[in-house]
């Protein structure tokens, strides 16, 4: 790194934490050595939205720049529970590391970057969402920021998840019992396991609607319904435990993309766009760095300019839509031809931000015809 470049990364984060995606990715352009990755792909997807992204998504990009935060107190707090992580639930990859001479300092990025453990931990439990807001968000950040304040601290517990219905809804009740109500459908039932997950219910700042501040996590019915009996904080100590017994593995904290305008986790999108036929050879390709999950997202929203994805799968059309790289090629598709398609239907049934977008599809359609 160049003192030139040291200069365009600092310029970023200042975009970043000020809420200037457009600014932060031309800063964040101007690194050679960051001409690819989540971070630029997450922070390309903001700056690809309208001038003004519904509260929840201000709210997911300033946990997501909480979890990134190494200066001043929140810097502490989240570093602290950082190597509290890797300690309890990730050394199983230190181990790994050192039996093969490797460098620690990966291991420890590996899990800033893709643990919902240290996500949860760091933005919630040790306060680090609500000394971020007060310490570092500037500029729009600070403005939206009310909703964020909400989400702070708020409970850890244990879900069943259940339909999709029409409208955005998910049917969703805790696992220590109670009624099911209807939650938004930002596709947390694809991250489920056997139906049963690990979350925060937050306000989503549509209507009275509630939604997880982050895809959840699908763990065993007895794991979610143990979290769901314990009080605030005591989840940690069950998953924690749980990991020591092997009732738990920890590879499954460890995800690769971070869910901030859906819940829809890009392995999810790659196996819902992709014939059962051709997974397996679709998922080696990803592996070995082919950007299949913007195909996999193109071949959804074809589906659905035909008609082809059922209403409750809404979720899954909104993060196609979502994904700059499918969007962009499916509309020069549409402008090169002109064909029949849904999109003013899929408009009625889908939530912001992804509503706006296949309403530009809609209106591109009906300029073509």
């Amino acid at each position: 790194m160049t003192p030139d470049y040291l200069d365009c990364v600092a310029r970023a984060v200042a975009a970043e934490r000020a809420g200037d995606a457009t600014a932060a990715l031309e800063w964040h352009q101007s690194v050679p050595m960051f001409s690819k990755g989540r971070h630029r792909a997450l922070t390309e997807r903001l700056a690809d939205l309208a001038e003004d992204p519904p509260p929840w998504v201000w709210a997911r990009w300033t946990i997501y720049q909480t979890l990134r935060c190494e200066d001043g107190a929140t810097g502490n707090l989240v570093q602290a529970r950082l190597r509290e992580v890797v300690t309890e639930i990730h050394g199983d990859l230190l181990a790994a590391c050192y039996r093969h001479r490797g460098d620690p300092i990966r291991v420890i990025a590996r899990v800033m970057g893709e643990s919902w453990a240290f996500h949860q931990l760091a933005a919630h439990e040790s306060g680090g969402l609500a000394a971020f807001i007060d310490e570092h968000a500037t500029g729009r950040l600070d403005e939206h920021a009310a909703l964020a304040q909400r989400w702070a601290g708020s409970r850890m517990s244990g879900y069943e998840l259940g339909e999709s219905r029409p409208g955005a809804r998910l049917a969703v009740r805790d696992a220590g019992g109670g009624e099911w109500l209807d939650v938004l459908d930002l596709g947390a039932r694809g991250c489920a396991r056997g139906g049963w997950a690990l979350g925060r219910l937050v306000p989503s700042g549509v209507g009275d609607l509630l939604m997880f501040d982050m895809p959840p996590l699908g763990v065993p019915s007895k794991i979610a319904e143990e979290v769901a009996g314990r009080g605030d904080g005591d989840w940690w100590r069950v998953v924690a435990a749980a990991v020591r017994r092997g009732r738990l593995g920890p590879a499954i904290f460890l995800r690769e993309d971070y869910g901030l305008t859906t819940d829809v986790l890009d392995l999810e999108l790659l196996r819902f766009g992709t014939r059962a036929r051709d997974l397996a050879r679709v998922t080696q390709q990803l592996r070995a760095g082919r950007d299949e999950v913007s195909r996999a997202a193109y071949r959804v929203l074809e589906r659905a300019r035909r008609g082809d994805v059922a209403a409750t799968d809404q979720a899954y059309v909104a993060a196609a839509a979502m994904n700059v790289r499918a969007f962009d090629d499916l509309r020069r598709q549409m402008l090169r031809t002109n064909e029949p398609d849904h999109w003013a239907e899929w408009a009625g049934l889908l939530v912001e931000p992804a509503r706006s977008r296949v309403l530009a599809l809609a209106q591109l359609g009906d300029s073509a015809a």
